[in-house]
């Protein structure tokens, strides 16, 4: 048959589970700190929990602040870009002479960008801005209304 001795098992199959662990449970009941340990004790880990320090609070009307801060935020970025459009997509006919289809355009889509990313507010604004500049720069351009 084989070579091999009996006192080896056979191997096991290939798709058997791996041998479960057969470790220590929990540390040896002999176990001592080596000579000169200078680690934590007992008392060290009970000590109690320290607050951090309360900070002063500066007393300002309620609601100002914020709806000044949440108004900006509302008015940039992409909508600010929109407004902007608008705004020359109305002037420029005048200024300029010229009709330019894209700056409505762009504020529309802006404005929609805005609108997606939490700035409604600006961005209603910039979308009316950017269609009424559509509108005013059509009729100063002589394509609509004669």
């Amino acid at each position: 048959m084989s070579d091999a001795p009996a006192a080896y098992p056979p191997p096991p199959p290939p798709n058997a589970p791996p041998p479960m662990f057969q470790g220590q449970r929990s540390p040896s009941p002999a176990y001592q700190p080596p000579p000169g340990w200078a680690g934590p004790t007992a008392p060290d880990y009970a000590q109690p929990y320290a607050q951090p320090p309360q900070r002063m609070e500066v007393a300002a009307p309620i609601g100002f602040l914020g709806g000044v801060g949440y108004l900006t935020y509302q008015f940039g970025g992409a909508a600010a870009f929109s407004i902007l459009a608008g705004l020359a997509s109305i002037a420029l006919p005048f200024v300029a002479g010229r009709y330019f289809i894209w700056l409505p355009v762009a504020g529309i889509i802006s404005g929609g960008r805005a609108i997606q990313r939490g700035r409604a507010i600006g961005g209603i604004v910039g979308i009316t801005v950017s269609i009424l500049g559509g509108i005013i720069s059509l009729i100063a351009s002589g394509l609509i209304g004669g």
